[in-house]
């Protein structure tokens, strides 16, 4: 018998028809193009008596809903694929209410695609469920929340400026952070300090060490009292090493991608907005390259990490390999996919288009990199001083030389392993950050004395935010979800409420504006330990820990208390 098999998005049906066409099922694949229903766009679509929307079917998804009907009639069985999350399960709940509208007798099957490669297929199909009831449930709350936002913040704010604007429940406590942070560097003063660093040579070696006391650098506040303290208690006097520490040091990996992490190193590495970052990573998730992408997890199935350590294994060799244990990543991480991975470590992405291909072979090394073994450096500080340097006060030199490379065999310029006990030797990183070789110093030496410098040290203001680094920080006070994201930050551009400059986001003065106002008449609104515990409230909904009633109407009952007069 001929099943039905709903999908959302055409691409993800290319990749669907290869997989099951060798699985012998005959199935008839139908993309719904997103969501099939949604409120009325002309009114609130909420009545807030009983707190009860009303759904309408969207009319640019008549032809969809026409060929949903008409496949209902040839079939007995209908198969729900969309993507595995909130809105996701929306568009399930809401198809299958509508075939069902037009034929009661139809067996629904609701799956969840985390990977679409013929072993998730396979799963999925193994692990049939119901359409999750709860989770739909959550997605009425977040939808109906930002509706009653939408319709009784926005007209509010509207009147205020005399101008159309909107007020948002992830976007308004953004926009926050970004207007904070701008006056935060607006009211920022510099403050100018000198330090004191020697430039040092041992056996052909040029090093640099810095003035400390006690246990941090010496900062000055003029430059004179150094130059006095370094003719006083360095110049011409016997420099010597008293004190040498080594000890070996280990640097693990970072784990694999989630959302946040990948737009931020897709940022970071190529300039990718978080839109397009989401816009590629859900291609390569549909072309069944990697695993969902929409995540604020770092687990990772015990499958991919024999899959890994095979690759690792064959690859590199026994001594790069070393699983390990990830905890769920935060404490708002709900943990319901696991992290952004490649499906086949094999597949190296050489056919796709290049920006595709880049984003693919970032989540590629990241996630090889993740199941590799630390890299191991042996860390040298040394103490060096005059006979007559004051008590407290030494010059420090640290650095540290690469003894194991591990997972940073990935990563240039450690291409390849070096020699065991041969090759060139290694570069280091100084406490200057200067790149230089690592002396050999043994204690009571004495040292050369190159040159001396006074450097003008001055505090910086905290940087404005980029995309990336805005979402990280949303991440950690807990407001909004990988899946809101990129359309927050859309929104905010397209208000008109900040723009960027070079990466960074900057708050236009009507973003100000809007910010204070929000801020003064909806302080509830705008508190991100409230805007958290909301979002917390409908994962808890999905849990059956709290209901859409209980939720909306403490919010509504906030609003209205807010917006009185």
């Amino acid at each position: 018998m001929t099943k039905l098999f709903v999908v959302e998005s055409p691409t993800k049906i290319k990749t669907l028809k290869k997989i099951l066409s060798g699985q012998n099922n005959s199935f008839i694949l139908l993309p719904t193009f997103g969501h099939i229903k949604d409120l009325p766009k002309t009114s609130l679509g909420v009545d807030l008596t009983t707190l009860q929307p009303t759904f309408v079917y969207l009319r640019s998804k008549y032809k969809v809903l026409r060929e949903l009907k008409r496949l209902a009639k040839k079939v007995s069985e209908v198969y729900l694929a969309t993507d595995p999350d909130r809105e996701g399960e929306a568009i399930s709940y809401h198809v299958r209410e509508y075939l069902l509208n037009h034929r009661k007798d139809l067996v629904f099957y609701r799956l969840d695609l985390r990977e679409i490669t013929p072993l998730g297929v396979k799963s999925a199909l193994s692990n049939l469920r119901e359409v999750d009831e709860r989770l739909y449930e959550s997605f009425l709350a977040r939808r109906v929340l930002d509706r009653l936002i939408g319709y009784l913040v926005s007209p509010y704010l509207s009147r205020a400026f005399k101008q159309p604007l909107s007020a948002g429940r992830v976007q308004s406590p953004a926009l926050r952070l970004i207007v904070e942070r701008e006056r935060e560097i607006e009211n920022f003063k510099p403050e100018v300090s000198y330090g004191l660093t020697l430039t040092l040579k041992k056996d052909g070696i040029t090093f640099t060490s810095e003035l400390h006391k006690k246990k941090g650098a010496f900062r000055s506040k003029t430059k004179e009292e150094l130059e006095e303290f370094y003719k006083k208690y360095v110049e011409g006097q016997r420099i010597y090493v008293e004190k040498v520490e080594t000890k070996e040091v280990k640097e693990a990996p970072p784990p694999p991608f989630k959302t946040s992490t990948l737009i931020e190193s897709a940022g970071k590495a190529f300039g990718f907005s978080a839109k397009e970052t989401m816009f590629l990573a859900q291609r390569l998730y549909e072309e069944g390259y990697i695993t969902y992408h929409r995540t604020d997890s770092t687990r990772v199935s015990p499958l991919a990490k024999e899959m890994a350590k095979s690759f690792i294994l064959e690859n590199f060799g026994p001594e790069y390999s070393a699983q390990r244990q990830r905890r769920v990543s935060g404490k708002f991480a709900q943990d319901a996919h696991e992290a952004i991975r490649p499906t086949r470590l094999e597949e190296k992405g050489v056919g796709l288009p290049s920006r595709e291909r880049m984003l693919y072979q970032l989540i590629w090394q990241r996630f090889l990199a993740s199941e590799m073994a630390n890299a191991v450096y042996l860390q040298v500080k040394a103490e060096i001083k005059t006979p007559t340097l004051p008590q407290g006060f030494t010059f420090v030199f640290s650095g540290k030389k690469l003894l194991f490379p591990g997972f940073k065999v990935l990563f240039a310029p450690f291409c390849h392993p070096e020699p065991q006990g041969e090759g060139p030797s290694v570069s280091i990183t100084s406490n200057e950050g200067k790149v230089s070789q690592i002396p050999d110093l043994s204690e009571n030496e004495e040292l050369i004395l190159v040159s001396y410098k006074i450097e003008r040290h001055e505090t910086k203001p905290p940087s404005r935010y980029t995309e990336e680094s805005l979402i990280k920080k949303m991440e950690s006070l807990g407001i909004g979800r990988p899946s809101t994201y990129a359309t927050m930050l859309d929104i905010l551009y397209q208000r008109g409420y900040i723009k960027k400059e070079k990466r960074e986001l900057v708050p236009t003065e009507l973003g100000k504006q809007v910010c204070d106002f929000l801020c003064q008449r909806t302080p509830f609104f705008m508190d991100y330990k409230y805007t958290a515990e909301v979002e917390e409230e409908l994962d808890e909904i999905a849990k059956g820990g709290n209901s859409y009633d209980k939720v909306v109407k403490e919010v509504l009952e906030k609003l209205r208390e807010c917006l009185k007069g």
